[in-house]
């Protein structure tokens, strides 16, 4: 089997009108702005991947993963066969930076893979968690009694019991909207917080020490992910693991974080390093005693299922931020996803598990 074309097709899927634009310390979100990833072989088999824009994280923007996918990657990789997975990387490696570029052809290269071989992406990882996952949801910026209300939604809604806390522009609000959201689910719900970097060292400490008597399990990416002196001073002066995502880019920093002990957990996207890459960080992370989770980047449904699918391999990985495809207005996917009871269902079938439906991706389709 070889690779015969690397196609990048850009969309624009907007959030649904009840949910409207989400916010963080560093950006706001209306629509997913992404690239559909599609891997053709001589044998006729295709598969699928998504990669998201995101210039304030990876320096990406949608025209910028087309075109390097068109100019570069693509080209790279015509001719090889898919299950030599060292020869695709180190191809694509030629080429610095790029991360969902490069994650989101991966993602597709394993759909190949498992549509070949007839198991689901997860088994060919490792095939620990079974057919579901536990969900975690992300909380938007808002007024504290708003985000409360999103928490107790999903909830109600989906039984979830693990939240992401979008946190980092005011410190004073910041708690209060966690003692909101802690009082509405309850005690018995994981409560996380995300600064996207935004708080200085000390800031963070008071701020993570103010949340810590309602329940804090762990803080994403306080500081700056260049502070290493930050992020150890903060990692040493608080009570819950420091949670690094933005900070992992590569198993190399992944490596360097574990060395410095700085790395309290590990948070794991697959269209930021695909499963191959991705897969070398969980191993770096279970041979030091630290747990993973698998992030989200705002994917939508072919996103979110080969995250899905990550997290399903290896025991290493506690949950998965699995929810955020639910408030988008549209899948385009010929099988429906279900969360349900606090887990998000892995859809039976080969490979990732879906197809698209070709006909209603076509509305969200671009042309840049």
């Amino acid at each position: 089997m070889k690779i015969m074309k690397v196609e990048a097709i850009p969309f624009r899927l907007p959030l649904r009108a009840d949910v409207g634009p989400v916010k963080s310390s560093i950006w706001s979100m209306a629509a997913a702005e992404h690239v559909l990833i599609k891997v053709m072989t001589d044998e006729g088999i295709v598969g699928c991947g998504e990669a998201p824009q995101r210039p304030t994280i990876y320096g990406e923007t949608q025209k910028s993963i087309v075109a390097i996918i068109e100019s570069w990657l693509g080209p790279l990789l015509i001719g090889l066969d898919p299950f030599d997975l060292e020869k695709v990387w180190s191809r694509m490696d030629k080429v610095v930076a790029n991360n969902t570029a490069k994650g989101a052809i991966d993602m597709a290269i394993h759909d190949v893979l498992g549509k070949k071989i007839g198991l689901p992406v997860h088994k060919l990882l490792g095939g620990w968690g079974g057919e579901k996952v536990r969900a975690a949801s992300l909380i938007s910026m808002d007024a504290p009694e708003k985000m409360a209300g999103a928490a107790a939604g999903w909830m109600n809604r989906q039984g979830i019991k693990a939240f992401k806390i979008k946190v980092g522009t005011d410190p004073e609000k910041d708690i209060k909207a966690f003692i909101a959201i802690r009082e509405a689910v309850g005690d018995d719900a994981t409560l996380y917080v995300d600064a996207n970097q935004a708080w200085s060292p000390d800031v963070a400490i008071r701020t993570i020490e103010a949340m810590e008597p309602h329940g804090l399990a762990w803080v994403e990416e306080p500081v700056k992910k260049w502070d290493l002196e930050g992020k150890a001073k903060v990692a040493q002066s608080i009570g819950v693991p420091l949670l690094l995502d933005e900070s992992i880019c590569t198993p190399q920093e992944a490596l360097q974080h574990i060395k410095l002990k700085i790395a309290g957990m590990i948070s794991i996207k697959t269209v930021r390093t695909g499963f191959y890459e991705s897969r070398k960080i969980v191993h770096l992370a279970e041979a030091a005693n630290i747990p993973c989770l698998v992030g989200t980047s705002r994917e939508t449904a072919i996103g979110t299922v080969a995250n899905a699918q990550m997290a399903a391999g290896f025991k290493n990985i506690l949950l998965g931020e699995l929810t955020e495809f639910i408030n988008f207005e549209d899948t385009f996917l010929k099988q429906s996803l279900k969360v349900e009871n606090g887990f998000f269902h892995l859809p039976p079938g080969p490979g990732l598990g879906v197809e698209i439906d070709e006909e209603r991706f076509s509305k969200y389709r671009l042309s840049l």
